[in-house]
């Protein structure tokens, strides 16, 4: 996990096409289930924290810091609305080259008033906080 999170960190900052039907989002915090006193949480925060990732809000597909792939087939479980969060489920398995499956669950708290929508975006052990932004 900790390499595949590297790899997606890593990878550059390519957004999604520039439509009002997407997300510019800020990673602002990071934690994951072996704790923060592991090297790997250090590692992982320092190359994720202010970074921007974007999200197609019509196809779920994550572009930029954290991003899940066309191959992963992302899933828009919803679409959100003014009483639910946008949410993304994708997995990546290991017929696709992984040694083990990435499974990703991506929620949006598009129902909150305001331009700034809080998220949480966990990539198997490890998850994501911050802002995202309608562009």
């Amino acid at each position: 996990m900790v390499i595949y999170a590297l790899l997606v960190l890593a990878s550059g900052s390519a957004y999604s096409s520039q439509t009002t039907d997407s997300y510019r989002c800020t990673i602002e915090r990071f934690t994951q289930a072996q704790g923060d006193d592991v090297p790997s949480y250090t590692m992982l925060k320092e190359a994720a924290i202010g970074k921007q990732f974007t999200i197609d809000r019509s196809s779920g597909v994550t572009a930029g810091a954290l991003r899940n792939s066309t191959d992963a087939k992302p899933f828009v479980i919803d679409r959100g609305d003014n009483g639910n969060s946008f949410k993304v489920v994708s997995m990546v398995s290991t017929s696709q080259g992984l040694p083990g499956t990435t499974v990703t669950a991506l929620n949006v708290m598009e129902f909150l008033d305001g331009e700034r929508k809080p998220f949480n975006y966990m990539i198997n052990d490890a998850v994501f906080f911050g802002t995202c932004e309608s562009f």
